[in-house]
């Protein structure tokens, strides 16, 4: 029998859980390559992953998406569903793979540099198919089946990685340690949402493959985007600049994207209520998106503070005294992590409505202006400007994506959460710039003195956890409130 859906609390609790695993597991692998490894090797390890991940993220195509958003308007087509997303994924996957094959040939990867770009594609390819049988946990509600997974994998990771690194297999040993990891977590989340939830059927139906890649291609060529919007600066700097430049940008670059894991696992338990609200409930779902909106804002904004006034200290101690060219990197990075966090979300409204042409459109031209910032900025200041161009780029993401968003009646309605968050965010800086010596200290201070002015402003309390229950409980159209603000 399938279990029932999950609240949305309980949902992001468990994901949240399952995010942090991921999150510590993926830090401190990040830190002892980083700190083992020599600079050079690992921006080479760097560049590998960026060019496999560069073209595999092909395979992603947007087929989550439409799978959960087909599952959750109707569980009688789930197993159907489930065949065809594989199906399409499969294939996307060995078209990836003879491209990076090729790509790999004529740019002279041979020997150990072969092996490790093979690795890699290993990886992102588990990678992939794991997101997909997670996407079966999201379709059904039922995500509390994902932390025990993430455990087991985040520590084959820790300690096949660490096992690669105490034996001095460099490079090689290090993706192979996470490919094993990676494929591990694969197995694992088929095996329990085959079992517990939904087996894939795969009666060939043409048609319905081609509605499915029809639906799915523009969520996937924004979905690509995106991804590759991630890779882009880690490319330029290969290309255009030094493998100590890629060292420098790619470390703290990688450990910002590692703390948006746990914002994304609230994105994730809130894009199947969304979809399901979406239809029948317009009002809920605005209300819905605006209260998850204000509470991103006002959460990733800490963590940016603390990172971009304590950048030094905290490379120090993450990366090692080797990474000094990482600090001012850092500091503009942590600049990014709200806007990152809420174009998620926004992204998110825009498929669960249906609008996700628009998420290709300013995805593309993002990417474009990336690559021609970084073709200017790279070879005058090196990481540094490709760090200000990702910014740039970021920043741009958010702000077309609220603006279409708002077309369509999703406002994000954030002039009181910035307000809140400007006073919040002045004080704390206050409090860190009084203990500037003590980065332990002052970080501590600063995030009570943070939370403290956000509860006096009445930022946060019981009636937010009152309207969640009500816009979880889908109402007809037409019965919104007088005067309901849209």
């Amino acid at each position: 029998m399938t279990p029932s859906p999950r609240s949305l609390a309980r949902n992001f609790l468990s994901l949240a859980v399952s995010r942090l695993v991921q999150i510590a597991s993926g830090f401190f692998v990040l830190l002892a390559v980083a700190r083992v490894l020599p600079l050079d090797d690992f921006g080479r390890y760097a560049s590998i992953m960026a060019l496999a991940g560069a073209v595999v993220a092909v395979t992603y195509f947007g087929i989550q998406q439409i799978m959960i958003r087909d599952m959750a308007l109707d569980r009688s087509c789930a197993p159907a569903a489930l065949g065809q997303a594989l199906t399409l994924r499969l294939g996307l996957l060995v078209l990836a793979g003879l491209v990076l094959a090729t790509i790999g040939f004529f740019s002279g990867y041979k020997g150990p540099a072969a092996l490790g770009l093979a690795l890699a594609f290993g990886i992102e390819a588990c990678r992939s198919l794991s997101l997909l049988g997670c996407a079966v946990f999201q379709a059904y509600e039922c995500m509390g089946y994902e932390p025990p997974l993430s455990i087991i994998s985040g520590l084959a990771s820790l300690l096949l990685v660490g096992l690669a690194l105490w034996l001095g297999l460099g490079v090689t040993g290090v993706l192979a340690g996470l490919f094993a990891a990676a494929a591990l977590h694969m197995l694992l989340v088929w095996f329990v949402s085959g079992r517990s939830l939904c087996r894939p059927s795969f009666s060939f139906d043409r048609s319905a493959l081609w509605r499915m890649l029809a639906a799915s291609s523009v969520v996937g060529l924004g979905v690509f985007f995106h991804q590759n919007l991630f890779r882009a600066n880690t490319l330029a700097l290969t290309w255009l600049a030094d493998l100590a430049a890629v060292a420098d940008f790619q470390a703290p670059h990688e450990f910002i994207l590692k703390l948006e894991i746990l914002p994304q696992a609230l994105m994730l338990a809130v894009f199947p209520a969304l979809a399901r609200l979406a239809p029948v409930d317009p009002l809920g779902a605005r209300r819905l998106f605006r209260l998850i909106f204000r509470h991103t804002l006002h959460a990733m904004v800490l963590p940016s503070i603390l990172l971009a006034f304590y950048a030094e200290p905290a490379c120090m101690l993450i990366f090692g005294p080797k990474y000094t060219g990482s600090v001012m990197v850092l500091r503009i990075l942590s600049l990014a992590m709200a806007p990152l966090a809420l174009d998620m979300l926004v992204n998110n409204v825009l498929v669960a409505i249906g609008r996700q042409r628009y998420a290709l459109y300013y995805a593309a031209a993002a990417l474009a202006l990336n690559v021609a910032g970084n073709i200017y900025a790279v070879p005058r200041y090196g990481a540094l400007g490709s760090a200000v161009v990702a910014l740039g780029s970021y920043l741009w993401l958010l702000a077309f994506s609220t603006r279409f968003a708002a077309r369509h009646g999703f406002r994000s309605h954030a002039t009181g959460p910035l307000l809140r968050v400007l006073c919040a965010g002045g004080a704390c800086l206050g409090a860190c710039a009084l203990l500037r010596q003590m980065p332990f200290v002052g970080a501590s201070l600063g995030a009570l003195v943070y939370v403290a002015v956000l509860a006096g402003l009445r930022a946060f309390g019981r009636r937010d956890i009152l309207e969640l229950r009500s816009v979880m409980h889908p109402r007809p159209q037409g019965t919104d409130n007088p005067g309901e603000n849209l």
